[in-house]
Formats: structure tokens, C-alpha cells, sequence
């Protein structure tokens, strides 16, 4: 189903203090001949550069190996995040081939199509890729710096909600729902 903005409920923690703002997402790779459908992304304002860690795809530790040194091989752009699990550390840059397949840290930045979150067809051409890593999808500032988002409490629901949309689409729904929950017109 296509949509011109998303609308997310937060999901509470376990523990209850906060939570964090999860959909799907839809996409081609340029690496890879399948399409993924319905994939769980998190909206994540703190994190840079949007990643997607393969491993987090069910793809395995060999594939992910192959692709890693493909990558490097053919010199393929690429960041290193380190994270919030590396407690601000300083860390050494890798050099030499075999320090990058060592390093965890290195993401490399692919071409993706076909490109829906939460329902909603994204313009992105390109998304960093990381193959030693487990953890979430990171939607982050690099795509949600040309969106429109507001987070609240909404007045019909009583629960925190994200609404977001891409400013370019600059839709009647949205400013409708933004009115509908918080208020705002």
C-alpha cells in the first residue's frame, strides 16, 4: 500500500522508559538479484548515514564475507561507524585489505531502488551496507533530512506517534493527520 507520509506508533521498551519508532520497508540492492519485502526498519534521528546490516537480512556469514571482500577489492566507497556499542573510543583506520575485512566498522555504499518505508516510495538512489554487524536497520539523517516530522502525543490516541513525510510531497493527508493528533494546521 502506497502512502505520501507515515504514521508510527512508538513502541515501548521492555523495561517501560522510552522506545523507539519501528516500520517496514521495502527495497532492491544493486548487489543482490531478490527484492526484500517488509523489511523492519527503525527511524533513528541520531544516526547519520542510513545502514542496513546484511546479517540483519538473515544473509549468511559466508555471503556476507564474499560481498565484504568484493567491496574492498573493487574499492567500493565506504564510512566507518563505530557506534554507540564502541563507547566513543579511538580507533585505528584500516589500511590494508585484511584490516578492512577485519574491521566491523566499515560500511560500504550501494545503490538501492524500488524504495518504500512505511509505505512510502523514497528517492534515495544510494544506502550503506555493513556485513559484519547484526543489529538494527537504521533509517537515518542522511534521507530524513528532506522530511517533515513531527513527534507527539496524539490527541486522538493518547499515545506518542510519529508522523513524517517527505517535504516534496507536501500532502493534504498529512497536514490532515498532523491537525487529527497534535493540533497543529
Amino acid at each position: 500500500m502506497t502512502s505520501k507520509y507515515i504514521e508510527i506508533e512508538m513502541q515501548p521498551t521492555t523495561c517501560g522508559i522510552g522506545g523507539s519508532f519501528s516500520t517496514e520497508a521495502s527495497f532492491c540492492l544493486d548487489n543482490f538479484k531478490a527484492p526484500f519485502y517488509d523489511i523492519e526498519v527503525k527511524i533513528d534521528t541520531g544516526c547519520s548515514i542510513s545502514t542496513i546490516p546484511l546479517k540483519r537480512l538473515k544473509v549468511s556469514d559466508a555471503l556476507c564475507k564474499t560481498l565484504k571482500r568484493t567491496d574492498v577489492a573493487k574499492g567500493i566507497p565506504y564510512f566507518l561507524s563505530y557506534g554507540i556499542e564502541s563507547g566513543g573510543l579511538r580507533h585505528e583506520i584500516p589500511v590494508t585489505d585484511e584490516e578492512k575485512m577485519e574491521c566491523p566498522a566499515m560500511k560500504f555504499e550501494h545503490g538501492i531502488s524500488d524504495f518504500m518505508i512505511g509505505g512510502v516510495k523514497i528517492p534515495s538512489d544510494k544506502i550503506c551496507l555493513n556485513y559484519d554487524r547484526k543489529g538494527n536497520i537504521l533509517i537515518g539523517m542522511n534521507i530524513l533530512k528532506d522530511w517533515d516530522i513531527h513527534i507527539g502525543v496524539s490527541k486522538v490516541t493518547g499515545k506518542s506517534l510519529l508522523l513524517a513525510c517527505p517535504i516534496k510531497n507536501g500532502c493534504r493527508e498529512y497536514m490532515d493527520a498532523l491537525e487529527l493528533h497534535f493540533g497543529i494546521f
